[in-house]
C-alpha cells in the first residue's frame, strides 16, 4: 500500500474539520435534508469500529440504534477518517428501501448482514413483491420489500434484513 503524502493528509484534515464544523452548526439539520432516493433514515450512535489493522482499507462500523438494537455498516477507512467516526458519535444511517428485505419473524430469513426485528405498520401489495413499512424499537421505521406470497399483515412481527455494505453513514 502506498503511504499518504503530507499534502494528502493536510487535505483530509481540512475536509474532516469542515465536515465536523458543518455537522455541529445550527444550519446542519437544514443541510441534512438533502433529497435522495434513500427512504430509510435511522438515528444511531457509533459503538465501535472494527478492521483487520491500520492497512485494511475497509472498516466495519457498529452502530447502536436509537430505541435499541444494533446495525453494522462497512465503509472505507478514508470515509471513516473524513467523518471523524469514533465511539459515541451520533450519526444518521441511510439505506435504499430496495436493499431491505422483509420476512415474517418466524420465517427462515437468509443468514448474514443486519437483521432488525419489528412490527409491520403497512403493506402495499404488488405483483411480485410487496412494499412493507416496519416499525423498529424506538419508533424508527424502515421501508423494504417482501417476496410474494407472504403472510405479512399490519401488526405482524417481521424482520428487516439488509447487508452491511448497503448502509451509508
Amino acid at each position: 500500500f502506498p503511504t499518504r503524502r503530507s499534502s494528502d493528509l493536510g487535505q483530509m484534515d481540512a475536509a474532516r474539520r469542515a465536515l465536523q464544523t458543518g455537522t455541529n452548526s445550527p444550519s446542519a439539520s437544514a443541510r441534512a435534508r438533502v433529497r435522495t432516493s434513500m427512504r430509510d433514515h435511522l438515528r444511531a450512535v457509533v459503538e465501535r469500529l472494527e478492521s483487520d489493522g491500520a492497512r485494511d482499507p475497509m472498516v466495519r462500523v457498529l452502530l447502536g440504534l436509537a430505541g435499541g438494537g444494533t446495525l453494522a455498516s462497512i465503509i472505507t477507512r478514508e470515509s471513516a477518517e473524513l467523518l471523524g467516526l469514533a465511539a459515541g458519535l451520533p450519526v444518521l444511517a441511510l439505506c435504499k428501501a430496495t436493499a431491505v428485505r422483509v420476512h415474517a419473524a418466524e420465517a427462515a430469513a437468509p443468514m448474514g448482514g443486519n437483521r432488525l426485528p419489528g412490527r409491520v405498520l403497512r403493506v402495499s401489495r404488488g405483483v411480485q413483491r410487496d412494499e412493507v413499512v416496519v416499525t423498529l424499537a424506538g419508533d424508527q421505521q424502515l421501508v423494504g420489500f417482501a417476496a410474494r406470497p407472504n403472510r405479512l399483515r399490519a401488526g405482524s412481527r417481521a424482520d428487516a434484513v439488509l447487508d452491511d455494505s448497503a448502509v451509508v453513514l
